[in-house]
């Protein structure tokens, strides 16, 4: 009866085993997301300067999701665009620029608590969905942490704070933190979703172990 058991059990589990996506198959499943996340990611981005911007109660002028272009007012290659006007005082200003960046870690908060608890999808194609989607959360956060342009936002918002200069190390010390940690986190979503430990064994385990 045992073995009989513990046979059905390992039949399962190797059906269960062959359903499941190989890691080449995910590898151009992730590939095939990365566009549409692109699209995501824009409209994120300027979707949170725009309700930053409606939320202090200035106007919006303008919001250019696609095609990423030459921005014609600066002259420069841009993937997105959103122009207001009304914003008051400084903190209003902070507020616009670093917008999409409180959203980026709000959602990147959320996926950390689906990748560091047992709410992580057993699904691996959900799986790698929530990573390569938390993947452009954090390029569009972290990418900054090294940029000193003058059309930057997180550099605008330096200005804004009269961190100029030297003053610009620690802040940005601490934003380069916050993206390496949020990182670590996107990856360890790889590392689930890449896993071979899919629980297979602790479903065989009991019944071969236990009493009839």
């Amino acid at each position: 009866m045992r073995g009989a058991l513990a046979i059905l059990a390992i039949l399962i589990a190797t059906t269960h085993a062959s359903a499941e996506p190989s890691d080449k198959t995910l590898i151009y499943t992730g590939l095939a997301l990365t566009p549409p996340t692109y699209f995501v990611g824009v409209a994120l981005h300027e979707g949170s300067h725009a309700i930053a911007a409606k939320l202090v109660g200035a106007e919006v002028l303008d919001v250019h999701l696609f095609p990423p272009k030459r921005d014609p007012k600066v002259g420069k290659f841009r993937f997105g665009w959103t122009y207001v006007r009304g914003l008051k005082g400084k903190n209003e200003r902070i507020f616009f620029f670093l917008a999409p960046k409180i959203t980026d870690a709000a959602l990147l908060g959320g996926f950390a608590a689906l990748v560091l608890t047992d709410a992580w999808p057993s699904n691996r194609y959900g799986q790698l969905a929530l990573t390569v989607f938390a993947t452009g959360l954090w390029v569009d956060f972290a990418k900054d942490a090294l940029s000193f342009s003058k059309h930057n936002d997180v550099v605008k918002a330096f200005n804004l704070w009269c961190m100029t200069g030297w003053k610009q190390i620690a802040p940005r010390l601490l934003y380069a933190g916050a993206a390496i940690g949020l990182g670590a986190i996107v990856a360890h979503g790889y590392r689930r979703t890449f896993s071979d430990d899919d629980g297979t064994a602790m479903r065989v385990v009991p019944v071969l172990t236990g009493r009839f």
